[in-house]
């Protein structure tokens, strides 16, 4: 797998204004050549991700959308499943699921909903996987797990593609269930504290990206390299003077500015060193997906336009 996986590059946004401005977000991701438009999970600004993704398949033709991630606990899983397989078919095969066990103390505080433990959150979240894929074959389907009961349901509608799943996180737990059962593992930053605080932006560094994607390996075993890895680019600054830059970020993040520049979530410097930088993303770890939000699209579009299937 490692190097020779083609590189894909999606786009993030979050709100819109309205219909109109929400429709051409997506169409130019589709127009520079990004494979999917997908949308955060949240309980502040954001649009929620399940109508803003139908939206968004409603104006566009080929590319793929979908949460990047939706939160498991605020859906239950036979409604997530049917929600997806309905955007899927009016759709046409475009819809790719991101989902997570939720991480944002402040998103359980607003929905008045109880933060389990992650070892909780992530069982429930297998749980969920288990019930997706089960709704979505074609014979009924029943379930009775720990944490969710599914009476038998032949589970109406059926996607028309089989729905690519992706699961995002930053600790072992999680990372090694996305290993066993997504298509596609999201190599995020470890959530410390049910925030994004110093402790968490720590373990954005690239060594510890080392250990992550060892982790992926060990939990996948042979089916490693049927697995597509997937990095959200969180900040992305194109400029000729990157230290200055790093700099102003570092007090934020809690980093020093060197490992700011070196971190793969970071992309801060020419184009053609965020080029390299996103060929060294697939050489040292496999990473053949790339995530830039909606501010950095237009941006690092001639790279999409250059890199993208190669």
């Amino acid at each position: 797998m490692a190097n020779e996986r083609p590189l894909e590059f999606g786009a993030k946004a979050t709100k819109a204004g309205s219909a109109r401005e929400w429709a051409d977000l997506a169409r130019q991701a589709e127009d520079l050549g990004f494979v999917s438009f997908q949308i955060d999970d949240h309980f502040g600004g954001q649009l929620a991700p399940m109508p803003a993704a139908m939206a968004a398949a409603a104006a566009t033709s080929t590319i793929k959308v979908g949460p990047l991630v939706a939160g498991n606990d605020f859906r239950n899983p036979v409604v997530t499943a049917k929600e997806s397989a309905t955007i899927d078919l009016l759709s046409d095969g475009r819809f790719l699921l991101g989902v997570g066990a939720g991480w944002l103390k402040g998103d359980y505080e607003v929905a008045g909903i109880t933060q389990h433990n992650a070892s909780t959150r992530i069982a429930r979240l297998s749980e969920a996987i288990d019930i997706f894929r089960g709704i979505w074959r074609a014979e009924p389907f029943s379930f009775a797990g720990e944490h969710y009961k599914v009476a038998e349901t032949t589970g109406y509608p059926k996607p028309v593609s089989e729905i690519p799943i992706l699961v995002g996180g930053g600790g072992r737990q999680v990372l090694s269930l996305a290993a066993r059962k997504a298509d596609i593992v999201g190599v995020n930053p470890k959530i410390v504290g049910r925030s994004i605080n110093p402790r968490s932006m720590a373990t954005a560094a690239a060594d510890v990206v080392d250990e992550k994607i060892g982790w992926v390996k060990e939990a996948a075993g042979d089916r490693y390299s049927q697995l597509k890895l997937q990095l959200q680019v969180f900040v992305t600054v194109v400029t000729d003077d990157p230290m200055p830059v790093a700099e102003k970020l570092a007090p934020a993040f809690g980093l020093p500015p060197e490992v700011v520049l070196a971190a793969p979530y970071f992309q801060i410097g020419p184009l053609s060193k965020i080029e390299e930088n996103i060929l060294e993303l697939r050489d040292r770890w496999d990473i053949s997906y790339i995530a830039f939000q909606g501010d950095a699209t237009q941006a690092v579009a001639p790279l999409v336009a250059k890199l993208a299937g190669k």
